[in-house]
């Protein structure tokens, strides 16, 4: 009898003690949380110890794998080497045919919309510009530079072909004239 009373009071006491315990001791979402966190902070801290050149392969395999395994593919795909190029070549001309069907319908779609914007915001009292309008034969005719892009500004050097048309615009028979004259 002693025996059963003391088991039973040492499982009471049992009861109790984990009830205590189990106030203090962290959940089971507490100590997941704290799991997740020590890993990242070691795989943070071995991404930090990793060599740069480690991680300059790492980038390398993930280019050169795939690229290896498109080689191997290709070395043992059922068809001969004629045929698999013209097979590649005619995909890559499917591929240019529809990137410029695709490219000539956005330009289409393009000057639609602009056209469209155009309209949409003109007024009447607008006019055109014709570059046209002010363009005087006379002044090819003569090849007077002057008051046109291709006058010299500065200490430009005037070409040989146009010397003599600019000397004469600027109303000196030759050289030799505008030389003596800055003396």
């Amino acid at each position: 009898m002693k025996a059963s009373k003391l088991m039973n009071t040492g499982m009471d006491y049992a009861q109790d003690a984990f009830e205590m315990a189990k106030d203090h001791m962290p959940s089971s979402h507490h100590l997941a949380k704290k799991k997740m966190m020590m890993d990242a902070k070691l795989a943070k801290g071995a991404t930090k110890a990793m060599p740069a050149k480690v991680k300059r392969m790492e980038l390398a395999k993930m280019i050169a794998l795939p690229l290896a395994g498109a080689l191997v593919a290709l070395l043992f795909a059922p068809k001969s080497g004629k045929e698999l190029r013209t097979d590649i070549k005619s995909k890559f001309v499917d591929v240019k045919d529809t990137g410029m069907e695709k490219g000539k319908e956005l330009r289409e779609a393009g000057m639609e919309k602009t056209q469209e914007l155009k309209g949409k915001y003109s007024t009447d009292e607008e006019t055109s510009y014709d570059p046209s309008d002010n363009y005087d034969e006379s002044v090819e005719a003569h090849g007077n530079v002057h008051g046109t892009a291709a006058e010299p500004k500065g200490d430009e050097t005037i070409p040989a072909d146009k010397l003599d048309e600019t000397l004469d615009d600027l109303g000196y028979s030759s050289e030799d004239e505008l030389l003596n004259e800055d003396k």
